[in-house]
Formats: structure tokens, C-alpha cells, sequence
């Protein structure tokens, strides 16, 4: 049997955030659980959409102290969770076991393991038709697109509050209605001050002061894979390759760092047409009704 901890209902970057960043950046670095890098937890961290009474549904198995598994929620903890996991056949019984007493209504995202399937199977799970695919940079050579009349910088050179704030909110269709109220602001630096974000490897696309896309890779120097995460740009400022132009710029940076792969949790054209190719996928299972 394994030790059980949850989670302490703390937001801080504690001994045991930076615990579960390393557990996970461990098969990130073997190129395994692509579709949860570390880099998703932190950024969770990062942002104001969660609250720290949550965190004690995030369960911990540990042997000797070490993290063998997890059970971990991305923002919303009401709905799905993810499993990750030394491939240890006691370890996935246990696990499936206690997320379904923890959990008797939510569902599970797994790898294709075969066992753990079977054992969720079980258990009464099915297969479910929703995926979190995974998409690796192919590339080794690639030009930057031609971005006249904007300028393609990182953001440890200009960087702005309300700038951040004016290409992600717009970025994300939220309209035009931009809050640039303290409180919003505090939450954008919070937002990109996390322990592992580096300015260096974000970049954005600045026209005439303002910045209309916005991209950043997470990756952490001596490890051996970057994420793309978040992109955005403003609508009217689309269809020009600004964030195409950004992801390039970022790669090259990261590269010079030290990455060996570069991945993206999507596989949309817009990847698929940069270079991106699929790699990876994790699938939801659910319990079946009764």
C-alpha cells in the first residue's frame, strides 16, 4: 500500500508545489505525460481561477516519502481529473480505488495503458470519444514570417502590465471591454512571475505600442522539453502569422537554452501547418450510468 496526502488548501509556491512540478517534469524529461507537463501545474497556480480549498482533492501517493502517483485537477476540480503514475501495478489499483471513493461521479483522464484500463474497466469506467492530444515541434530549420509594421520582441524587453492585459483579454475574445482595474493588473503580474516563467521565452508582437499577440513557452533550463502555452491574439490583428512569428522566436530562445523538443497541447491545423505533428494523447474515461 502507498501513503495517501492530499494536497495542503495553499496556493504559495511551497515545498510541496515544487515537489509535484519535479514528479511531473521527471517523465517530462522521458518525453512521457506529455499532456500534463509541469509546466500546466504551475501555470494553475499562476491564475486566479481556482481557490486554495480545492487543493485537498489533489491526492498525493508517496512510498518512503517519494511521490509514486498522482490525482490532479487542472483549475476545476468538480469535473475531471488526471493520472499520473510510476507504471506499478499495485499503484494503479490503489489509485483507481481511491478516486473512486474520493471521486464517485467524476472521470478520469489516463495514458493508453493497457492495465489501466483493464482496471478501470473494472471498476465500471468506459471509454469516453474526448482526448487531450499532444503535438511535437518537427522542425529543426524554419523561417521566420514576415511581420511588417509590427515588431516581434520578448517580453523581459518591454514589459507591461496593461499591455499583457489588453492581448490576453482581447486574445481570448473576451471583448473590448478591457478592465485595467489594480486588481486585474496584480493578477497579470502574478500571472507572469510564477517561479519557473522566464520573460525571455515570451514573446509579442507589438504594433504601434500595443501589444496584439502573445505567446509563451514554459520550459525550465537543465530539463529537455518546452510547452507552448498560452497564445493569443487580437481578433482584427489575425491571419498576419504574429503568433506563428512569436512560437518561432520562442523556440529559437528555448533551443538556444537548451530544449530538446518543444510540444503544444493541440492538434489543430494552425499547429499542424507550423510544424507541429502529433505525438501523444490521453483519453477520459467515465463511469458508466446505471
Amino acid at each position: 500500500m502507498y501513503d495517501i496526502y492530499h494536497y495542503p488548501k495553499d496556493k504559495g509556491y511551497t515545498k510541496d508545489f515544487f515537489r509535484v512540478v519535479e514528479f511531473l517534469n521527471k517523465f517530462n524529461n522521458k518525453y512521457e505525460y506529455t499532456f500534463m507537463h509541469w509546466s500546466r501545474f504551475e501555470w494553475m497556480f499562476a491564475r486566479s481561477s481556482f481557490e486554495a480549498s480545492e487543493l485537498d482533492n489533489i491526492l498525493l501517493f508517496q512510498r518512503d516519502g517519494d511521490i509514486k502517483g498522482i490525482l490532479l485537477f487542472e483549475d476545476d476540480p468538480k469535473d475531471m481529473y488526471f493520472a499520473i503514475y510510476e507504471d506499478l501495478l499495485d499503484l494503479k489499483k490503489q489509485m483507481v480505488e481511491e478516486f473512486v471513493k474520493n471521486h464517485p461521479d467524476k472521470d478520469l483522464i489516463i495514458p493508453e495503458d493497457q492495465q489501466m484500463i483493464e482496471i478501470l474497466k473494472s471498476h465500471g469506467f468506459e471509454k469516453t470519444d474526448w482526448i487531450d492530444p499532444v503535438t511535437k515541434f518537427s522542425r529543426i530549420d524554419f523561417d521566420i514570417p514576415d511581420t511588417k509594421g509590427y515588431e516581434i520582441i520578448p517580453l523581459s524587453e518591454d514589459y507591461r502590465l496593461d499591455q499583457i492585459n489588453y492581448a490576453l483579454h482581447r486574445g481570448f475574445n473576451h471583448g473590448d471591454d478591457v478592465d485595467y482595474s489594480d486588481k486585474v493588473l496584480e493578477e497579470r503580474r502574478h500571472l507572469t512571475s510564477s517561479p519557473h516563467y522566464n520573460k525571455d521565452y515570451t514573446y509579442v508582437a507589438r504594433y504601434h505600442g500595443r501589444f496584439v499577440s502573445f505567446v509563451n513557452l514554459w520550459y525550465k533550463k537543465g530539463s529537455k522539453s518546452a510547452l507552448v502555452e498560452p497564445v493569443a491574439t487580437v481578433p482584427e490583428h489575425r491571419r498576419k502569422y504574429l503568433a506563428r512569428a512569436c512560437i518561432y522566436k520562442a523556440i529559437e530562445a528555448v533551443r538556444a537554452d537548451g530544449a530538446k523538443e518543444v510540444f503544444v497541447g493541440s492538434n489543430r491545423d494552425v499547429y499542424i501547418n507550423m510544424g507541429f505533428q502529433p505525438f501523444d494523447q490521453a483519453t477520459r474515461y467515465t463511469r458508466k450510468k446505471k
